[in-house]
């Protein structure tokens, strides 16, 4: 059962050296239960000068990006009247809420208050396989495995409906050798429903961490460069199975500091920088790769590829801002066959000029 939503009729004044002046016929208003795909909902609350001079609004804020506020641009002249207006959008809002809108004038602030409940909508197919490739709708283009031990396989599956009034025959191109992918049915019926089901073959793919392959889709023999998938995964090493001897001699990797601090650069300048790594275990530290969360930085090609027991290396790094402006900070991360660390982020910060 839905409560009744109670509002509290809240409004806060704050003089800035002079009486206050807006006198609103409310303050809060309860709009009580409305429907999320009803659309946007308005309360314009109203207010009368009550002073001796005008009325200059001169900022209307609400507390959430859900609000839209209005007001009277205009002096509001002694005596005259005014407004503010609450426009509400309750799209993917559904539940119980409580916001405020914070009129500031020169002399005083007020605080409004709307409130309600968002009835939520009940979900159709356009909801709930958001994406589309001809007349097949897919709940995502996107085939996350998430983490992937290197020795094992990963299979998940992606939801897809036929809204054409024909059946489609699904099939796959340019698929890589560690992936295997069908569609379930391969043939969807008018207004059926089926799954995408892919299985990733970590041993197959001889990589690192996080990597993505596109997969082309094709509709009745037919593809085309907008229709693709992505899959993704992250390709752990599987430490699991070291004995307490293979960890005692394990290498361990150690960074003289987790964050570099470029300092300023102009737009079109170019800044090398160095990470410096340490092995301070008993066996060899392998780099198994080295990557940015940006194409600004760029790392050498003549990185080591791996540092011996007691040794230290540099790995070399060049920073260009290109379009890029303002306070910049951008990691790199390190995977080595550390057993103890093996995924390390490094973050570098500058400041474009």
């Amino acid at each position: 059962m839905i409560k009744k939503i109670l509002i509290a009729a809240t409004v806060c004044f704050m003089s800035i050296g002079a009486s206050a002046q807006m006198q609103f016929t409310k303050t809060a208003h309860d709009f009580g239960q409305i429907s999320e795909a009803g659309g946007n909902v308005t309360f314009q609350f109203e207010f009368t000068n009550t002073g001796k001079t005008p009325i200059i609004i001169t900022n209307v804020e609400s507390s959430c990006g859900c609000t839209t506020p209005e007001w009277t641009k205009q002096p509001v002249l002694p005596g005259k009247a005014g407004f503010v207006k609450a426009i509400f959008d309750p799209k993917d809002r559904p539940g119980i809420f409580d916001k405020e809108i914070t009129v500031t004038t020169k002399t005083e602030q007020v605080k409004l208050k709307i409130s309600g409940e968002v009835l939520p909508k009940t979900k159709g197919v356009a909801d709930l396989y958001p994406r589309v490739i001809g007349t097949l709708r897919l709940k995502s283009l996107n085939i996350p495995l998430a983490n992937i031990y290197h020795t094992a396989t990963a299979t998940d599956s992606l939801p897809v409906i036929n809204t054409g009034s024909t059946a489609v025959s699904i099939a796959f191109e340019n698929v890589p050798a560690h992936l295997s992918i069908s569609a379930h049915p391969q043939t969807l019926g008018a207004g059926e429903k089926g799954s995408i089901v892919c299985t990733y073959h970590a041993t197959k793919k001889n990589d690192w961490g996080y990597v993505a392959d596109k997969v082309g889709l094709t509709l009745n023999g037919i593809g085309g460069k907008d229709n693709e998938l992505v899959v993704s995964a992250s390709i752990d090493e599987d430490f699991s199975g070291l004995t307490g001897e293979q960890l005692a001699n394990a290498p361990v990797a150690s960074f003289a500091l987790r964050k570099v601090e470029l300092g300023s650069v102009a737009g079109s300048a170019r800044k090398e920088f160095s990470i410096a790594v340490a092995n301070e275990g008993k066996s060899d530290l392998l780099l198994r790769k080295v990557t940015s969360s940006c194409g600004c930085i760029t790392l050498a090609d003549n990185n080591p590829k791996s540092i011996k027991p007691g040794q230290a290396a540099e790995l070399k790094a060049t920073f260009s801002a290109g379009t890029l402006k303002g306070k910049i900070s951008k990691n790199v991360t390190i995977i080595t066959n550390a057993p103890k660390q093996s995924s390390v982020a490094i973050r570098v910060s500058v400041v474009v000029n």
